[in-house]
């Protein structure tokens, strides 16, 4: 097996399962061609490790924004399988925190030639309509241009709503698996916690609780996690997180989940509402872990 791909298939659908040595980026990587909807790009960017050469490429697709880190060792319209890790970011940001502080991980899934990309999501949408059916339209569009076989979820703080939705309601197909740091879990008790909706969570379903209550990830029972694979990562008691506080969401969730789960795990850190660096090559490692 070619040890540089973990979440790369080849056609037959074998799967590279360690992450190993990577080598020097490819001699046939050639530049991706222009993407449907490209807004802006930089060509030729070399992940800060230096092992693959990739285009970091923004684009609009369906009028909403979405920033993608390809590999140029991949081919479009090709039948070879590939993966993609989906980042799903902070309310304050935007797909542009992959520019940002998805920056490094994302070099690093590039690094194992496998697809990063953030969508916007409409803004600070939550699981409103708006940033569903971003999801759906991001996962068709993705699809068109490769064959993407394996997809794996990285949600933070009030991202975690949109990929606990996607990864609960089976937005998108092939998901292999959830990693969330400090991340939402239930947007009711976030309505109810932040009375002056500084989130903004309620101004994205209008103030109306029933809303709300519709597309809150919290709702979903535990028979559609069966066999699903998720690792949260939140603060200890003695370092707590005020913005999403654990025990009602990331913990929460595994508690919910943890009968009927393939594999649920929950890490402590000490930084808060933080991201440790930590979870950047954790990630990597329970991507692989996973891919098996």
């Amino acid at each position: 097996m070619d040890r540089r791909r973990f979440l790369t298939l080849s056609s037959a659908g074998a799967a590279t399962l360690s992450l190993g040595a990577l080598s020097a980026p490819a001699a046939f990587a050639a530049t991706t061609p222009k993407l449907p909807g490209e807004v802006s790009r930089l060509s030729g960017v070399v992940t800060r490790k230096g092992k693959t050469l990739y285009d970091n490429i923004e684009v609009d697709i369906g009028g909403d924004r979405a920033r993608l880190f390809i590999p140029q060792n991949l081919s479009m319209n090709s039948t070879s399988m590939v993966g993609a890790v989906w980042f799903y970011h902070a309310a304050s940001s935007s797909h542009n925190a992959l520019n940002g502080g998805f920056k490094y991980p994302g070099e690093l899934v590039v690094d194992n030639n496998t697809i990063a990309i953030c969508i916007n999501a409409g803004g600070t949408q939550y699981t409103n309509a708006i940033a569903v059916n971003a999801q759906k339209n991001a996962w068709i569009y993705l699809k068109s241009l490769y064959n993407v076989r394996r997809n794996f979820l990285r949600a933070t703080s009030f991202g975690g709503s949109l990929g606990t939705y996607t990864y609960g309601k089976k937005l998108i197909p092939y998901i292999r698996g959830l990693y969330m740091v400090n991340g939402l879990y239930d947007n009711e008790w976030l309505y109810d916690y932040d009375t002056k909706n500084q989130a903004h969570v309620g101004d994205a379903y209008g103030n109306d609780r029933t809303l709300i209550k519709g597309t809150n990830p919290a709702r979903i029972s535990a028979t559609p996690w069966k066999n699903s694979r998720v690792k949260v990562l939140v603060s200890d008691e003695a370092h707590p997180d005020t913005v999403v506080i654990p025990s009602k969401n990331g913990l929460a969730l595994i508690d919910k989940i943890q009968p009927v789960a393939a594999d649920a795990q929950i890490m402590y850190h000490t930084l808060a509402h933080d991201t440790p660096g930590f979870a950047h090559t954790d990630m990597i490692a329970t991507f692989a872990k996973w891919s098996a």
